[in-house]
């Protein structure tokens, strides 16, 4: 006796997710760079003198590393959709998008890593000189992913934004803010003004929810290929006689 499959047996599709998945990111897209502006304008430091500001105000830091939490999730699935999104209209624009931004946001992991030991640091009682030097030695042994971080997202972010416009995926007005977004937060940073990242941050948030709003309108077919089919031949097989 054998296992043989039945000759003729229809193919079974699989369950269609495809929609879930793309609402799903289009929901998403915002929401980091939403939480990053909140971050940007309340997190202390802006002195320059990290210990100092930590331990005048330890719960924005601690408010600043909760919002942190959806932020690490999101921003690289947001990206990511926005990608897939560009990739069939401007696909070399689109690889050049891809290769500063997702780096960056991989080297976003870096900052974390000071935030929460400044934090740390504070709540253990370490007075805020040495915690100012904490921090600046964190910032010295992760220089590489933080340059990384920098470099990626702020050039990413403006190529995203070109890509948006010329392959019109949203507005043109979304498009140059998103475009512009990341130029803003540097000035911001070098300038210490916290408005200013907040509305940099902001832009960035807008632009990714147009491009949410975009991939909302897209069909199924055009964001990407349905499952294959399970074949039934696979899973059901009857006996037969050998002789």
């Amino acid at each position: 006796m054998s296992d043989q499959s039945l000759p003729g047996m229809p193919a079974r599709a699989r369950r269609d997710s495809r929609t879930l998945g793309r609402v799903t990111a289009a929901f998403l897209m915002p929401i980091g760079p939403a939480c990053v502006a909140v971050i940007r304008f309340v997190i202390p430091g802006w002195s320059g003198d990290v210990g100092a500001d930590v331990a005048a105000h330890p719960d924005a830091q601690r408010f600043a590393l909760i919002l942190g939490i959806p932020a690490l999730f999101t921003l690289l699935p947001g990206a990511y959709a926005a990608l897939r999104l560009g990739r069939r209209h401007r696909p070399i624009l689109t690889a050049w998008t891809a290769a500063f931004l997702i780096p960056g946001y991989l080297g976003m992991t870096v900052l974390g890593a000071n935030d929460y030991g400044v934090l740390a640091a504070t709540d253990i009682g370490l007075d805020p000189k040495t915690v100012t030097r904490l921090s600046d030695e964190i910032f010295g042994l992760s220089a590489i992913p933080g340059l990384v971080f920098v470099v990626g997202h702020i050039v990413g972010t403006l190529l995203l934004g070109v890509l948006a416009y010329r392959a019109r995926l949203t507005p043109r007005p979304a498009a140059i803010a998103l475009t512009f977004s990341q130029p803003l937060h540097l000035t911001a940073v070098i300038l210490n003004i916290s408005w200013m990242d907040l509305t940099a941050w902001g832009a960035t948030a807008v632009g990714m929810a147009f491009l949410g709003a975009r991939i909302l309108r897209t069909p199924d077919e055009e964001w990407d290929l349905p499952a294959l089919p399970v074949s039934a031949s696979r899973s059901r097989s009857v006996p037969t006689s050998t002789g």
